[in-house]
């Protein structure tokens, strides 16, 4: 199982928002979680930026970090060169002091070796009749790996900035342990399948894993001085970071720089898969020497780990000032620069390999059966809606037949079944059930209530409450936002009686009421009640009686005839006790 893009069950709400946004449909889904195909995941990142409830993360080695401060190792920051733009609150050089702070021995700036990795383009492309594709972005290498194996032939076998420099880094320092820190989760990915130790780096971050272990450390980088990085990059290759910086760079390396370059700069994901649709088509009619892609929009300055909401000419502008202002040397004054540094064993190629996953061609009729259980039984059912994050009804019964998807995901579906389990429940309720808007309009009158109320059949939907029956309840609920329950309540001039239950809900500006009718039993109580009056009646008649008759021989009895007269009055309050 690969741990780099984490899914956390308890905050994913089953929104589906990850996988619109997918643009490789990477994202599946049982039980109603989310979980990652990872043989179609390019790690670009997008689920993360655009999950409402944060259910998704990079991976954080972050007591692997700890480790490494708190040991003897020599540390070395390879830090990417769109820093200035996930930190735009400070200057430059408090981030690089505030590392040097927490135990970092040396800081380089990965884009320092973007120099030999632009060198290592132009000797390939020397070596192709056809267009070249640079490898800088490990997102741009997944996508063609595992989606467009065809262009492969064109991709450069180039290492990228992170792998080459850490392994120049590693070559020179013995034992050192280089920490990349960077805007992306695909280097988080690219540095796990590297096999070959001494290019990969011991543990890459983010710019904001960086932020977050700052702030625990009680760091207060804003109030920091200064400081400059040990190794930058020149000015050739300082702005790599932003859409163009490697084919701006390939130009400058020219005997004639300026003279025109034949090359296409792209960034965004949906303008990369067009292109590579286009390329895979008919790549002859694109007559470019270089295509650099990129697969956010803007560049790394714009990755999924730059956690602010600057728009992309800001943090154009903020790499712009920072390499205006910092020091660091003339690509052109320093030609043999690659010479200056024992890098002659370290290679700077690769090779790609074709992921693409064979599926099993889905047989039409299952697509057909898979359809028609979410009742889409012909092509006028199909919405192609995308509200579940598939294009359409038919690439997502291909999704469900395959394991990644979930029929319930059809949310016209979903809607359409609730609202008829809905229907059912309320047409076949033994109680009125009454609908009305805030201003006391029908909006569901069930068949009980009909027959309680109107004895009509005709659709009521619309109509005022009160031509039917006193809507004062109705009115009071929603005035007080209060349920008012249980209450008993006559309509009809007292021949009809209810108990009642009404509440508002506000958040849809309706008022809900259940009535059950109670008209027969309030019959046989009020019939019960009268016969209980009757029997109080003839027992005051028989005490008065006794009275009289007791009074009369009251000479004889005594006492006793107030104790018949308590008696007898006992016993009458105690049948109208009884009525109470």
């Amino acid at each position: 199982m690969n741990d780099t893009l984490i899914v956390k069950p308890a905050s994913c709400k089953d929104c589906h928002k990850c996988l619109r946004e997918c643009p490789v449909a990477a994202i599946g889904f049982k039980d109603s979680q989310a979980f990652i195909i990872e043989e179609k995941c390019i790690y670009c990142g997008n689920c993360i930026k655009t999950c409402p409830q944060g259910a998704k993360s990079a991976l954080f080695e972050e007591k692997k970090l700890e480790a490494f401060l708190e040991s003897d190792s020599y540390l070395i920051a390879s830090i990417a060169p769109s820093f200035v733009t996930a930190f735009p609150d400070l200057k430059p050089g408090q981030l690089i002091q505030a590392l040097k702070i927490i135990g970092f021995d040396y800081i380089a700036e990965t884009a320092e070796a973007a120099t030999r990795v632009v060198k290592q383009f132009k000797k390939e492309r020397e070596k192709m009749d056809s267009t070249l594709i640079t490898s800088c972005c490990p997102a741009v290498v997944n996508l063609i790996e595992k989606h467009y194996p065809e262009v492969l032939p064109q991709l450069a076998p180039v290492l990228s900035p992170m792998m080459l420099q850490t392994a120049e880094l590693k070559n020179n320092f013995d034992c050192a342990r280089v920490i990349f820190i960077g805007p992306c989760l695909a280097k988080i990915e690219e540095s796990k399948n590297e096999k070959r130790r001494d290019y990969r780096p011991d543990i890459v971050i983010t710019f904001e894993h960086l932020r977050i272990f700052l702030e625990e450390q009680g760091i207060k980088i804003s109030e920091l001085d200064s400081a400059d990085v040990d190794l930058p990059a020149t000015h050739l290759t300082a702005d790599y970071a932003l859409s163009g910086g490697a084919v701006k760079a390939a130009d400058l390396l020219k005997a004639d720089p300026g003279c025109g370059n034949k090359a296409l700069h792209l960034s965004g994901l949906e303008n990369i898969i067009n292109f590579l649709e286009d390329f895979k088509r008919d790549k002859d009619k694109i007559d470019v020497e270089m295509v650099e892609l990129l697969a956010c929009s803007g560049g790394c300055i714009n990755g999924p780990a730059i956690n602010n909401d600057l728009s992309i000419p800001l943090k154009e502008l903020e790499v712009h000032n920072y390499l205006s202002t910092s020091k660091r040397n003339n690509y052109k004054k320093t030609p043999s620069l690659e010479n200056e540094r024992s890098i002659n064993e370290i290679s700077v190629r690769r090779k790609h390999k074709n992921k693409k996953i064979s599926l099993p061609e889905v047989p039409e009729s299952e697509i057909k059966k898979i359809l028609t259980s979410i009742a889409k039984e012909n092509k006028e059912d199909e919405k192609d809606c995308g509200g579940c994050g598939y294009s359409s009804c038919r690439e997502k019964a291909a999704a469900v037949f395959y394991g990644f998807a979930e029929k319930k995901m059809c949310i016209p579906y979903m809607k359409s079944r609730a609202e008829s389990l809905s229907q059912i429940i309320v047409e076949s309720s033994h109680n009125a059930i009454i609908v009305v808007n805030d201003q006391m309009k029908i909006q569901k009158f069930n068949p009980v209530a009909k027959e309680l109320f109107t004895q009509k059949s005709r659709e009521l939907q619309g109509m005022k409450l009160d031509k039917f029956m006193d809507s004062s309840s109705f009115q009071k609920a929603w005035n007080l936002n209060q349920r008012l329950i249980h209450q008993k309540c006559s309509y009809k001039n007292g021949s009809i009686t209810v108990d009642q239950t009404i509440f508002a809900l506000r958040e849809h500006k309706v008022i809900v009421g259940i009535l059950t009718d109670i008209s027969e039993q309030e019959k046989q109580r009020r019939k019960m009640q009268k016969m209980k009056e009757v029997a109080v009646e003839k027992t005051n008649d028989v005490v008065n009686k006794q009275v009289q008759t007791v009074q009369e021989i009251a000479g004889l009895l005594g006492e006793t005839t107030v104790e018949t007269k308590a008696a007898l009055t006992e016993l009458s309050e105690l049948l109208q006790a009884g009525d109470d």
